[in-house]
């Protein structure tokens, strides 16, 4: 929302593929700024010596090559979409396939179908940034024959707190965000453990993962709608963002 005011809120969206030189399983993920803090955090690379020092294989590019065991390289580790807590697919590549420069609505949208292939026909997400005010994360999913269940995950350096009525208040230095799913209704919020269970793994001390799981019918089209609020900011819980392909109008 602005390049100089140290509250403005920034949402960075990332596409591409793992297969890149020195890429991880990240596709779909997000980093998100409001009132001076970071609430939707990245952790970056794990220095390559503390990892081959240990007789880790970095190298491989494959599915299913050690790389991708490393906590921070794959997807369960990173504010984005996993099914059936499966990887990413290191052949797929992801377009950012359109963007708004609207005031009232920044945003950008990519197709991931192409890394949940195994267990999707569509996966799409957009980003935005409403009214200059709070942000929304929206997933179009479409299954084929098979169920799945779909984890959405975000990574915070924020303490978390679940609130009775199915929301997170998220805290830090005195600042606070609220995290809301509009869609599906009902789902259960909670978190898990940034704590890695390799001797080889960096440890991620003071972040944590807060989203929600949910099964997905098989050859169903599904809308997962996130809110993140600054505080400060009221925001219907009910409210329905325009699905992804009514965001250019």
């Amino acid at each position: 929302t602005s390049w100089t005011d140290p509250n403005a809120i920034y949402v960075g969206l990332k596409a591409g593929s793992p297969s890149v030189n020195h890429g991880h399983m990240d596709i779909g993920s997000f980093v998100m700024d409001a009132l001076g803090q970071r609430w939707s955090m990245d952790f970056g690379m794990q220095e390559y010596e503390s990892l081959e020092s240990k007789g880790v294989k970095l190298w491989g590019k494959e599915q299913e090559a050690e790389r991708w065991q490393v906590y921070r390289y794959n997807n369960l580790a990173h504010s984005t979409l996993a099914f059936d807590n499966a990887f990413q697919r290191v052949d797929g590549y992801s377009a950012i396939n359109s963007f708004t420069n609207k005031p009232t609505f920044l945003s950008a949208i990519t197709d991931m179908t192409a890394v949940y292939k195994n267990a999707v026909t569509s996966a799409q997400r957009g980003v935005a940034i409403v009214d200059q005010k709070y942000i929304v994360i929206k997933d179009e999913i479409t299954l084929g024959e098979k169920s799945s269940t779909v984890r959405w995950a975000m990574v915070t350096p924020a303490e978390v707190r679940i609130t009775a009525d199915g929301t997170a208040e998220l805290t830090q230095n005195g600042k606070k965000l609220q995290l809301q799913v509009a869609e599906p209704a009902n789902v259960t919020l909670k978190t898990w453990s940034t704590q890695p269970s390799h001797d080889y793994d960096a440890p991620n001390t003071g972040t944590t993962l807060v989203g929600f799981e949910v099964t997905l019918p098989a050859n169903s089209t599904n809308m997962l709608n996130v809110l993140l609020i600054p505080e400060g900011i009221t925001v219907n819980k009910e409210t329905k963002t325009p699905l992804l392909k009514d965001w250019n109008k």
